[in-house]
């Protein structure tokens, strides 16, 4: 057998048998309390270094603004969101008229908690990784009048 054809039949066992594993469903990975705290410190620099452009960089989001479950929000001084790495048909609307699936304002809960130190605030969420209303808490800094957020879900 040649070394060509010793080659080609291991390739050909690896890939029988790899296709023959099973494989168990993998629970994807979520973000952590301090990546959510750290995406949103890079969205503020982002902001210091490009200005208001930045925000279009963060709706489709760049690779540094996603991150599995984790994705930046951007709201403006005038409570509009300018920037939603989830959901991009959010931007433009007035977030503190966005209520949860228990009727919670959670719009206007995250404009009141932003500070410039930052604040968690508490909602029901989609999860983008699994598509299920669950519990996020969002972590969300004022910045030169805007409001930058990032969110964590707690699946039940």
């Amino acid at each position: 057998m040649t070394h060509f054809s010793k080659f080609a039949l291991a390739v050909a066992i690896s890939m029988g048998l790899a296709a023959c594993k099973t494989q168990e469903p993998v629970e994807p990975s979520r973000g952590t309390a301090l990546e959510a705290q750290a995406m949103v410190a890079r969205a503020i620099a982002a902001y210091e270094t490009e200005g208001e452009a930045a925000f279009a960089d963060m709706t489709p989001p760049r690779k540094e603004f996603v991150d599995r479950d984790l994705y930046i929000f951007v709201v403006g001084p005038d409570n509009i969101v300018v920037a939603q790495g989830a959901d991009a048909a959010r931007v433009g609307m007035d977030v503190t008229t966005f209520v949860d699936a228990d009727g919670f304002a959670y719009g206007q809960a995250i404009v009141d908690a932003a500070t410039p130190e930052g604040a968690w605030v508490s909602y029901k969420r989609e999860d983008p990784l699994t598509g299920v209303v669950e519990e996020k808490l969002s972590w969300v800094r004022l910045h030169d009048g805007y409001i930058f957020g990032c969110g964590i879900y707690a699946p039940q």
